[in-house]
C-alpha cells in the first residue's frame, strides 16, 4: 500500500475529478468508474453541489488557508486485489486519516475501478469543524511510516522499494549509489540529527562525503554530490529527497523545542513564525524576527490594524507593541500572546490561521458564547448564521 499526497484551493476542482465528471453518461447520470464508499459530515447520497458546499462551510471558516484542499490516494498492489473489498479499503482509510491526524473535519473517501490495482481517493478539508488547520508538518515521513504500518498490519505486499534493495547483492557503482541511498537515509531518520554540520558528520561516519555546488559569484548552495570509495553522484541521482534544500527543510523540522516554549529551539534559538496576527511575513521580516529585532505588521487582524512584534526572551513568548520597542522613546506599552490573538508557529509559509465572520461574530467567539453545545451543533449553527438563516429556528438557541 501506498499513498501519493496533494493539496490545492479548488474543492470544485477535486471533487469533480475524484467524482469523474467529465466521463458523466449524456442523461447526465454518473459513469460507472467510481463510488462514494464512505464519508464524514457529508450524506453518502449527497450530489456534487452539496459535497463542494459542505467543504466550502468549513474553507469559511479559516479563509486565509491557501492550500484547503487536502487530497490522497490510497493505493494498493494488484496482488492483493482479492484481499481488498470495499469494507476494508474503507478500515484502512479510516485508520489512516486518524494516524495522519485528519480528524474532526468533513471528507469523502472515493473507490476507483479504472485500473488492475485496488485505490481510492481520500478528499477532506484541511480546515477542521473548530476552524483550526489540519497540520500537514512532516506529512512525507508520516505519510510513508503509516503507510508501511498499514501495510505490514493487514498483510498486505510489499513493494521492493530501494530501502529493501539487499545491497550484498549489488555490485560496483550500483553497490556503491545504495550504500550512500541508506547513508543518507538513515541520517535523516535520526530524530537528534537537527543541523548540517551533524548530518555532514553522520555521513563521514559512515564514509560518505559531500561536495557543494554554489551559484556562480556567490555563497548560496545549488547543489549537492554525494561521494564514496572515489565514486561522485548529484543528489539527484540517489534520491530527490536528498537535495540541499529537501535535507535543510527536513532537518528543521527534527530540532527541537524548548520545554518550556513553543516559540523557541532548545538550543535558544528563535523558531520561525511564518504568519502573525492574519499577516504573512516578507522574507526580510521573517530574518529579522528570527534575530531577535522587532518587526512592524500592517493589516493585523484584531483591534489595531498595525503592531510590533519582538520575541521576549524572559517570557520564552513573542510580544505585540503599540509602539516600536526598538525605539526606547515609543516602546511603552506590550503584550503577551494569548487566546483570541496568538502567532502560530508553522514550518509551512502556506499553514495559516484566520476565521471567518457570521454575524459579526467569529467562530471562536461564537463558541465562547455557547459552551453547551457540542461542537459539532455549534458548527451548524454558526454555519446557518453565516448564511443568512435565523439560528433561533434551530433547537431555541438565543443570542
Amino acid at each position: 500500500m501506498m499513498a501519493k499526497l496533494r493539496k490545492g484551493g479548488d474543492f470544485r476542482g477535486c471533487v469533480n475529478y475524484v467524482t469523474r465528471a467529465k466521463k458523466d453518461n449524456p442523461d447526465g447520470t454518473p459513469c460507472n468508474e467510481w463510488r462514494i464508499i464512505a464519508s464524514g459530515d457529508i450524506p453518502e447520497d449527497s450530489g456534487r453541489e452539496e459535497i463542494i458546499a459542505s467543504f466550502e462551510d468549513n474553507q469559511a471558516l479559516n479563509p486565509r488557508l491557501k492550500n484547503v484542499v487536502g487530497h490522497f490516494s490510497l493505493n494498493f498492489h494488484v496482488n492483493d486485489k482479492d484481499k481488498i473489498n470495499d469494507e476494508i479499503m474503507v478500515e484502512i482509510a479510516h485508520k489512516y486519516m486518524e494516524r495522519m491526524g485528519i480528524v474532526d473535519t468533513p471528507f469523502i473517501i472515493v473507490r476507483h475501478y479504472d485500473k488492475d490495482y485496488p485505490h481510492c481517493h481520500l478528499v477532506f478539508s484541511r480546515v477542521d469543524n473548530h476552524g483550526e488547520t489540519i497540520s500537514d508538518k512532516n506529512d512525507f515521513e508520516r505519510n510513508r511510516k503509516v503507510c508501511l504500518d498499514l501495510t505490514k498490519e493487514y498483510g498486505l505486499h510489499i513493494s521492493e522499494g530501494k530501502e529493501q534493495t539487499k545491497v550484498n547483492r549489488l555490485r560496483g557503482v550500483e553497490k556503491i549509489r545504495y550504500e550512500i541511498f541508506n547513508a543518507v537515509n538513515a541520517a535523516l531518520n535520526d530524530g537528534g540529527i537537527y543541523t548540517f554540520e551533524q548530518f555532514e558528520a553522520s555521513l563521514k561516519a559512515a564514509g560518505v562525503g559531500i561536495e557543494y555546488k554554489y551559484r556562480r559569484g556567490t555563497n548560496q548552495v545549488q547543489e549537492l554530490w554525494y561521494t564514496r570509495k572515489g565514486k561522485k553522484f548529484p543528489a539527484s541521482k540517489i534520491d530527490r529527497r536528498f537535495s540541499y534544500g529537501n535535507i535543510v527543510k527536513h532537518l528543521a523540522n527534527n530540532k527541537p523545542l524548548h520545554p518550556k516554549s513553543n516559540y523557541m529551539y532548545v538550543d535558544g534559538t528563535i523558531r520561525p513564525i511564518y504568519t502573525i496576527l492574519g499577516v504573512r511575513l516578507l522574507a526580510q521580516q521573517l530574518n529579522d524576527y528570527v534575530s531577535g529585532n522587532a518587526i512592524r505588521l500592517d493589516g493585523c487582524s484584531g483591534n489595531y490594524p498595525t503592531l510590533y512584534v519582538k520575541f521576549d526572551g524572559e517570557s520564552m513568548k513573542p510580544r505585540t507593541y503599540r509602539n516600536n520597542p526598538d525605539n526606547p522613546e515609543q516602546a511603552v506599552s506590550s503584550h503577551s500572546f494569548s487566546s483570541g490573538q496568538s502567532a502560530q508557529a508553522s514550518s509551512s509559509p502556506q499553514e495559516e490561521q484566520g476565521f471567518a465572520h457570521g454575524g459579526g461574530l467569529t467562530w471562536p467567539e461564537f463558541r465562547a458564547l455557547h459552551p453547551e453545545l457540542s461542537a459539532q451543533e455549534a458548527l451548524k449553527r454558526f454555519r446557518a448564521m453565516k448564511r443568512g438563516q435565523n439560528p433561533n429556528a434551530m433547537g431555541g438557541m438565543h443570542m
